[in-house]
């Protein structure tokens, strides 16, 4: 059953085309424009900030805690200027800025450091990839027992005795149009 639109949304739609008509019919056209443009953008932050409510499960959700959704961890970003880091460093070494010897240190050391802050990160996501797993043999099982039906159902109709198609069309049976013209079978034969 689809959910009627949130009374919010029908609000902003009814006042957006409300004031670019009222703006329209006094300054113009062009600012008009700009006003559906805005609404627009107001309903489209709407719809974003019911989505990323709905990912916390209908709770409510303070800003904060929508902005932390998205942001990196302090393990993600040492991560990643870390990387960059090495990347860096390979570059240098590549046109001669960096003597072998430094190279071998650095990149050892920055190594080091990135091993130990990928396992800190996929540790920070144990809980996380531990409901996915779970979350998803639920569904393998779902689609294998979905798959045995199907089998099931399958090999069901092919044991089943076939059935003639005036026993299972009374229609077809009493039908004279459908039934085969003798008369046009020799006529089809002479023509042949």
């Amino acid at each position: 059953m689809k959910r009627p639109p949130p009374p919010l949304a029908l609000v902003l739609s009814v006042a957006t085309l409300a004031g670019a008509a009222a703006t329209g019919a006094v300054v113009g056209v062009e600012i008009a424009l700009l006003v559906v443009a805005g609404g627009a953008m107001l309903g489209a932050i709407a719809l974003l900030w019911a989505s990323v409510q709905s990912l916390t499960g209908e709770s409510s959700i303070t800003l904060e805690e929508a902005l932390s959704l998205g942001a990196p961890s302090a393990e993600e970003e040492q991560k990643r200027a870390v990387l960059r880091a090495l990347k860096d460093l390979e570059f240098e070494r590549g046109v001669g800025k960096i003597s072998e010897e430094d190279y071998a240190e650095l990149s050892a050391r920055y190594r080091a450091d990135a091993r130990r802050l990928i396992l800190a990160v996929d540790e920070g996501h144990a809980k996380e990839r531990a409901e996915v797993e779970r979350q998803l043999a639920i569904r393998l099982q779902q689609a294998d027992e979905e798959a045995k039906a199907r089998e099931e159902e399958a090999k069901a109709k092919s044991e089943a005795p076939p059935s003639s198609p005036a026993a299972s069309d009374p229609d077809a049976a009493s039908d004279p149009d459908s039934a085969p013209d003798s008369d046009s079978a020799p006529a089809a034969k002479e023509s042949a």
